[in-house]
């Protein structure tokens, strides 16, 4: 496009922010303020992902997002279409793709929906009206079930299998020993350049287990004819493969940062996920880079894990790189996945006002953050929003529920996420709230803990609830034989009697995790005290490898040097069930007394084949250790 017309047209969006900004009172004369602005975008990609595979949004919701994309000036929908739980691209020569893979069976119900090459060419005409592009995502090697399911022959087994119908990693991807395999994806990309004409398509390439790899004669046969030296490399292949069909058809490919791994195709754009490493990997390879890394732009987080400030405060140009090596950086995005994205008003929740920030970033790339300065002008955005149908949310975590030890004892806070937030709270079986205040002194009890916050006068988000169990344990000391993450401190050397319980968020703070250690570690009591009962709770969930401990022991002491078997407690539940468990491994032993308690964990020797992307490395989650 004309460099004149695209100034232009921005130019034009920044005349009518101001025009909306100055005329919200309709009976007031039409208002435009005399001023000089010097504005230019710093960054050729300014994007946002939104997944509809997971969550199908209709063709009016995307047409949303494309004027309010362009209304803050991003230029990119990039646009997740085919993944494990839908395929939701038309594509003519493979009509199973529609009819079989893009439905699922959820709770007995059928979910899903695709769109037809008629609406894919409108919603591209419509974004290209508002100088948007889009890039369309067509994953491969992995994440790739639905397909599977419509052509069974895909796979490395040819058994059939169902489109998926829970979240994580699945160990079925496509056979990367079959030629037919290669002649679907081709056949499928040529449909797929005719109604995308953007020089860029994602192929994805990220979190594809290598288990069927391992154990396919085809692939194995695949590996040995080119002589690759393991399923990296074959991964490596498959995507250079496909690289080249591409490029023969004027096309380049972005592939998430596994791409990397093996070996990279010399013009593959490497989106860089996983942080920023594998960005600064990629572009000392010379290879062209977008950043989007989870601690800053994945919107699908929630707010306590990446609040407004945090998005405003993404740098794209990492200082590790040369200044020649930077401009390889051509931008960023935002990334919204929709695993737990049902319809359009949490859509709306979750992307604003947080795509403000994202938006500013990419457009200005400013060496230092000034977010308040950025928050003060966010305020006359909202109106504006609402205006434009959006259902937006929070700006930060209303409050946070902590507590602090003081005179040797336990003491609950309450700590705002923001100077202009009011915070009452209220015990769950209790009805009227309290108002807090800096002074304020919380009761210690057992159970829920409801907070509300509120900003003049008007609640600001849900509720937030901290579930609490007091017992003999409760601030006395923890000391560690072996050290827990620091990715997951909780609330560090306090966090196992600190009367905090997790909830089925195990990014919730009181969770405590350990990376391919067993844990090990002893509480001091202060004092001789009768023990009946010793709890531990811990965490599941393998989509994320994270697992119960095959058996806990337990064991206790007067004096820490002398200690007696207390009893062991084994696991009752299957690494391979699927979904977010906790459970609760309780010991009974009334006729003990003792300071000291050790307790000990022996992990699992197998889990599930599809976690082989983490090796035997797996997480050991705990969030209390109750002593009654």
């Amino acid at each position: 496009m004309p460099l004149k017309k695209l100034v232009f047209f921005y130019a034009s969006q920044t005349i009518s922010q101001l025009l909306n900004h100055n005329n919200l009172n309709k009976s007031q004369n039409l208002k435009l303020p005399s001023l000089e602005i010097t504005d230019w975008s710093k960054f050729k990609h300014r994007g946002m992902l939104l997944d509809c595979c997971r969550h199908f949004f209709s063709v009016a919701t995307i047409k949303k997002y494309l004027r309010l994309m362009s209304y803050y000036k991003m230029n990119i929908l990039h646009w997740h279409l085919t993944e494990d739980q839908g395929w939701r691209i038309a594509i003519d020569k493979y009509p199973n793709l529609i009819t079989k893979g893009a439905y699922r069976n959820d709770n007995n119900k059928t979910y899903g929906g695709y769109y037809s090459k008629s609406e894919m060419k409108e919603i591209v005409k419509y974004a290209k009206s508002l100088k948007i592009n889009i890039i369309p995502e067509i994953e491969m090697p992995g994440h790739s079930q639905a397909a599977i399911a419509a052509y069974p022959h895909l796979s490395c087994t040819g058994k059939a299998y169902e489109v998926a119908n829970d979240w994580g990693v699945f160990k079925e991807i496509y056979c990367a020993g079959n030629d037919s395999v290669f002649t679907f994806l081709e056949s499928v990309l040529n449909e797929v350049i005719e109604i995308f004409p953007y020089e860029y398509i994602h192929i994805g390439g990220d979190e594809a287990p290598k288990y069927r790899w391992e154990n396919c004669k085809k692939c194995q046969k695949r590996i040995a004819e080119n002589n690759l030296r393991d399923e990296h490399e074959l991964q490596s292949y498959f995507i250079k493969r496909i690289s080249e069909f591409l490029k023969s058809k004027g096309k380049s490919i972005i592939g998430w940062d596994e791409i990397l791994e093996g070996g990279l195709a010399k013009n593959a754009i490497v989106q860089s996920w996983r942080g920023t490493k594998g960005g600064i990997e990629a572009a000392r390879s010379g290879n062209k880079v977008i950043m989007s890394p989870t601690s800053h732009a994945y919107f699908d987080y929630g707010i306590k894990t990446t609040n407004l400030e945090k998005v405003y405060s993404f740098k794209p140009l990492p200082s590790e790189l040369s200044n020649d090596e930077r401009k390889l950086i051509i931008g960023g995005e935002c990334n919204v996945w929709t695993e737990h994205i049902y319809n359009e008003e949490e859509l709306d929740s979750k992307v604003f006002p947080r795509l403000l920030a994202m938006a500013e970033v990419l457009w200005t790339n400013k060496n230092e953050s000034d977010f308040d300065d950025f928050k003060k002008r966010l305020q006359y955005h909202y109106p504006i929003l609402k205006i434009k149908g959006v259902d937006y949310g929070i700006e930060v975590l209303p409050c946070k529920i902590d507590v602090e030890l003081k005179n040797k004892k336990l003491n609950i806070k309450l700590v705002k996420g923001s100077n202009d937030l009011e915070l009452k709270y209220k015990w769950r079986n209790i009805t009227n709230y309290i108002k807090y205040s800096e002074n304020s002194l919380i009761e210690n009890n057992s159970g829920d803990l409801i907070v509300q916050a509120f900003k003049a006068g008007k609640t600001y988000g849900d509720t937030i609830s901290q579930p609490f169990k007091f017992h003999k344990a409760v601030a006395k000391t923890t000391y560690y034989n072996k050290e827990y993450s620091p990715s997951y401190p909780a609330n560090n050397e306090t966090s196992l009697t600190d009367a905090k319980l997790g909830t089925l968020e195990f990014r919730d703070g009181n969770w405590q995790g350990f990376w391919d250690t067993n844990i090990d570690c002893t509480i001091d009591l202060k004092e001789i005290t009768k023990i009946e009962k010793i709890k531990t709770r811990f965490y599941q969930y393998n989509n994320s490898w994270i697992f119960f401990p095959k058996t806990i022991n337990y064991k206790t002491s007067v004096d820490s040097l002398n200690w007696t078997k207390w009893n062991e407690v084994s696991n009752k539940q299957q690494p391979k069930d699927r979904g977010k468990i906790i459970q609760e491994f309780i010991s009974k032993n009334s006729k003990t007394k003792a300071r000291y308690i050790n307790i000990q964990t022996h992990r699992l020797e197998k889990v599930p084949n599809w976690h082989e992307a983490a090796g035997s490395k797996t997480w050991l989650f705990l969030d209390e250790i109750i002593v009654e």
